[in-house]
């Protein structure tokens, strides 16, 4: 045998440091892209928002809404003022324009597959107008997949969102619901803000919920405590519930105080899918701790730009992307097999360059 007995050489090492780079480049370039799991329903849920956001773009035309182009740029219609009378909170207006993305849809689709809802699965939603955006493309996820939900609904809005008295979430969702492009609405709604009763709205601005919540026939929560509006959502979640049908899932889209609870329950619960919810000592359980609690997946839509960054999404984009686009649709991965194959025959070569003296190898088979 032919063993090494003196050091490697440097032209040995430089052959071996140019294969290895080569071995890099060609690893690089089997990187490609792979159609993540239920495309083609995360695609249909991501047109399907965009047929619905045209839908309300084009309403707020014809009532000669006026769209500010700087809060938002692509005039969407979809961004609200920042006061009005039915504003409730403050409101992130980096977070209100990255939820105007379509590409959402899939990710909720992600989070209701990964729940495992399917078709004619009964599916809980509490939402506020903070995020009219995000309400469609949740709607949309939820008509791809053919659950159906039972949607209770705030009708007062952070700044930016759906906080135009005259034309509210619920406005919108009418809209959609009568121009057929969802088959389901709100079956209650509360007026939001503080203890769910618009304790932060004027008198005013109290009474435009209610004229909302009237002209749109749905049915108003409207009690003296935050508790007593809890229970009253849960027993309206129990009476839409069919004989014999569970909740599969409960989506939370925003921070509506009557769902999450108080503001240190969004802190504790992670954004995203909870398969498993966190038992501790919570200062008050809105509808989304109690569905938790029951182990009832539950899908939290808060912190939108940390979702957002962790599943590919853009913060603000301008353009808007056109589906499919993200992580939820498409990763990159490496083909595997060439991969080891190629690591496989470096390695072998490695080892022969640092074990065997090649030079006095072939020096005697000269």
């Amino acid at each position: 045998m032919f063993w090494r007995s003196t050091r490697i050489g440097k032209g040995s090492l430089i052959v071996l440091a140019v294969i290895g780079l080569l071995t890099i480049g060609v690893i690089e370039f089997s990187l490609h892209k792979v159609k993540q799991p239920w495309f083609e329903q995360k695609l249909a849920a991501a047109r399907l928002t965009q047929d619905a956001d045209n839908v309300i773009k084009y309403a707020v035309e014809g009532k000669h809404i006026v769209i500010d182009n700087i809060s938002d740029p692509n005039e969407t219609g979809l961004i609200g003022e920042q006061f009005t009378l039915i504003t409730t909170d403050q409101g992130d207006l980096d977070a209100k324009l990255t939820t105007t993305n379509p590409n959402w849809a899939g990710m909720i689709v992600h989070f209701l597959k990964r729940a495992k809802v399917k078709r004619d699965d009964y599916v809980a939603v509490g939402w506020t107008g903070s995020m009219p955006a995000m309400n469609i493309a949740v709607l949309s996820a939820i008509e791809t997949i053919g659950a159906k939900p039972v949607i209770i609904t705030s009708i007062g809005a952070s700044m930016w969102g759906a906080n135009n008295p005259d034309f509210s979430w619920l406005d919108m969702e009418k809209l959609l619901y009568d121009k057929g492009i969802f088959h389901n609405r709100s079956a209650a709604a509360s007026l939001g803000g503080r203890s769910d009763r618009g304790g932060n709205l004027s008198p005013k601005g109290r009474e435009l919920c209610r004229e909302i919540a009237k002209r749109n026939s749905v049915p108003l929560i409207e009690k003296q405590t935050l508790d007593e509006s809890i229970e009253k959502r849960m027993r309206i979640y129990r009476k839409e519930l069919p004989k014999g049908k569970k909740y599969k899932a409960y989506i939370n889209v925003g921070g509506g105080v009557s769902s999450v609870g108080s503001a240190h329950s969004i802190g504790i619960v992670k954004p995203g899918l909870i398969k498993t919810f966190p038992k501790i000592n919570y200062p008050l359980r809105g509808t989304m701790i109690l569905f938790g609690l029951k182990g009832i997946p539950v899908i939290d839509i808060t912190n939108i730009k940390k979702l957002a960054t962790r599943y590919g999404l853009p913060i603000s984009p301008q353009p808007i992307p056109e589906p499919p686009s993200s992580d939820v649709f498409y990763r990159d991965h490496y083909r595997t097999g060439l991969v080891a194959l190629i690591l496989f025959i470096y390695s072998i070569l490695t080892f022969a360059l640092i074990r065997f003296d090649l030079k006095k190898f072939f020096a005697k088979r000269k």
